[in-house]
């Protein structure tokens, strides 16, 4: 599966550590200096982790932003121009708001996880990067080059996200020991789908 295949290439990256280890420390640094500042982060005020709330701001935002700008392509539509920009700015700003949090449930990571995440996080700056250009673009007039740049964001978006949805359902992230009791009454078991006979 190629998933897993992207997965494990990502585990068997030991330089990857260089890189993470330092910034970790730092991160874990920071947030023993100001534990109520962990504990937003964190969620602990939610019952979960806070960073898979924020980052359902950046999806829509830029999600909206790429809708107004395919609306608006080769017409003169100021107001659909306007609202591209002004979403994918939104977008913007939650993301940057959303990584603070991301930061602090990935500093607690370790092992295949914490590369994962590394990677994750690294992909992240690359589209805030990609939506900064997008927007500089927008307003020095190169309209075409910064809903380029801002479709690539959106699509390293999608592999992020993936990238991110590893990072809790795999991985288990940000996910304490007891934050699912495995009862029966409680959840329907999904059966497998059956594969089609090609024959």
């Amino acid at each position: 599966m190629i998933g897993s295949a992207v997965l494990g290439g990502i585990e068997e990256q030991d330089w990857i550590d260089r890189m993470a280890d330092p910034l970790q420390r730092g991160i874990q640094s920071v947030l023993r200096r100001a534990p109520t500042v962990a504990k937003v982060l964190h969620g602990k005020f939610l019952g979960h982790p806070l960073h898979p709330v924020l980052v359902t701001i950046p999806i829509g935002a830029w999600s909206c932003a790429l809708v107004l700008d395919l609306a608006g392509i080769g017409r003169r539509r100021r107001r659909l121009h306007r609202g591209a920009d002004a979403t994918a700015a939104i977008g913007l700003g939650g993301a940057l708001v959303a990584a603070f949090a991301g930061l602090a449930d990935w500093s607690t990571t370790l092992g295949p996880a914490k590369r994962i995440g590394f990677v994750h996080g690294a992909m992240n700056l690359a589209i805030a990067g990609l939506y900064g250009a997008s927007l500089t673009s927008r307003a020095i007039g190169l309209r075409p080059l910064g809903i380029a740049l801002s479709t690539a964001g959106f699509g390293l978006a999608g592999a992020s996200g993936w990238l991110g949805g590893e990072l809790i359902y795999r991985y288990g992230v940000g996910i304490g020991n007891d934050a699912c009791e495995r009862r029966p009454e409680m959840q329907v078991p999904v059966p497998e789908a059956p594969i089609a006979d090609a024959g």
